[in-house]
């Protein structure tokens, strides 16, 4: 067990909190690095001390590795941490530090890749292979020492953290989590927050992210095939004219918190504003240019084609994709496979708006259930009579990449775009003129 001790107070700590649960038992072979870890810093006098915990002992707020976190950060201005995990652990150690009243502006966060996607990890540079941990502890843990002199050079930068709030309906709404409805104190829960720091999706990506779950394997290549599977399945929905389509699932998305802010477009034959271009299977807001387990890389980059008839933005297909500039990237694809092959610019997806805050509004209860599927950060959700989807800049935290490999899809702050808050379903494609 890891502690900070008097004899290191002047040494360079840096934290690893592990999932056991991800990347099969790679999770839990991390875990047995051995406590105290040090190794002397390069061209210094110092030491740089790693202490290692799971995310998994204690009670939310009462975790001894963020207890000695908190001690050492009376002592120093930040420490670096690291997170063994997959895409969705990173929020889970900036709320934890937040629950012991830890200011997460004071962590340099980096990854160790154990889940399926591990999107994060490879935008970041740290890439998306899980890491052999026991070849790690191996010859007095040399490749150990190694990663850990990665970490201490590797460069910070900024990277927002987005609020998500989805609503259903009130009487006939259900939220669904692994087929299961989502579940409060007792009551099935009809307003959902989390937060966002890769991407979320609607419709068919989304429902192809949720079947895989419900399959999901302790084996990560297993896992992939099981993604390659469900989305040749899904797919063949399109050759039957079935399945998740944006145009029967969303009435619009409204570039503020509220139907009455500027839209972006909206779906049906009488309305006289922006219209969708095609007829896309599903919609994305992108923060990363890293997209389904690494599958569809540069996908904002590689997309250069409108996705709407009258743009918010003149000058959409010139900007540039940059996780620290308060902006989220939306984009349209017409086919799921699309996803895949995104460097192929015939068949890559079209830019619908760059900014924030964003806001959809759903299709409403007709003669029959509106069903739809969402996902956020690799988390998968069935809708029953959705409402609305609200996203909204939470804050910024500091992240960590590899020195060698510089940080994908940061090209600079564009600032092109708005950034403030200011009917019948169509059965027909709209095709670009």
């Amino acid at each position: 067990m890891a502690s900070a001790g008097s004899d290191d107070a002047d040494a360079e700590h840096v934290f690893l909190f592990v999932n056991p649960l991800s990347g099969g038992q790679v999770g839990a072979e991390l875990l047995e690095i051995p406590q105290p870890f040090s190794i002397p810093i390069p061209l210094t006098t110092r030491r740089a001390r790693l202490h290692v915990f799971s995310l998994l002992e204690g009670i939310a707020g009462n975790k001894q590795g963020f207890q000695v976190m908190r001690d050492i950060l009376s002592t120093c201005d930040m420490v670096r941490v690291f997170v063994g995990g997959g895409d969705g652990t990173v929020m889970w150690v900036v709320q934890e530090a937040e629950l012991h009243r830890i200011n997460p502006q004071r962590m340099r966060i980096g990854m160790v890749p154990l889940g399926t996607g591990n999107d994060f990890s490879r935008s970041l540079g740290w890439g998306g292979r899980n890491p052999d941990a026991s070849a790690l502890l191996k010859d007095d843990c040399e490749m150990l020492k190694m990663m850990l002199k990665d970490w201490l050079k590797a460069p910070t930068s900024l990277h927002d953290v987005w609020k998500v709030t989805l609503k259903v309906d009130a009487e006939d709404g259900t939220i669904y989590r692994k087929d299961a409805p989502v579940r409060k104190d007792g009551h099935d829960v009809k307003e959902l927050e989390t937060f966002m720091i890769l991407y979320c999706g609607i419709a068919k990506d989304a429902e192809l992210a949720y079947n895989v779950e419900l399959n999901r394997t302790k084996s990560q290549f297993l896992n992939k095939l099981v993604y390659i599977w469900q989305g040749l399945m899904i797919s063949l929905h399109f050759f039957c004219c079935v399945g998740q389509r944006v145009h029967r699932v969303l009435r619009g998305l409204y570039h503020g918190t509220s139907p009455q802010a500027p839209s972006v477009f909206e779906v049906g034959l009488r309305h006289k504003g922006p219209r969708l271009y095609s007829n896309p299977e599903m919609i994305l807001c992108l923060n990363i240019d890293s997209y389904a387990g690494g599958t569809a890389r540069h996908l904002w980059s590689s997309s250069w084609r409108y996705g709407t008839s009258q743009p918010l933005c003149e000058d959409l297909l010139d900007t540039e994709q940059d996780p620290s500039d308060g902006q989220l990237e939306v984009l349209t694809l017409s086919r799921l496979l699309r996803a895949a092959m995104p460097t192929q610019k015939v068949l890559g997806g079209r830019r619908v708006f760059q900014g924030a805050p964003l806001h959809f509004e759903f299709k409403q209860r007709n003669y029959r259930d509106v069903i739809t599927f969402f996902q956020v950060d690799g988390e998968s959700y069935k809708l029953q009579n959705p409402i609305s989807l609200t996203i909204q800049h939470h804050q910024q935290i500091r992240v960590l990449s590899k020195a060698d490999s510089p940080r994908m899809g940061c090209c600079g702050s564009s600032l092109l775009c708005h950034t403030s808050d200011s009917g019948t379903d169509s059965t027909t494609d709209m095709e670009e003129p």
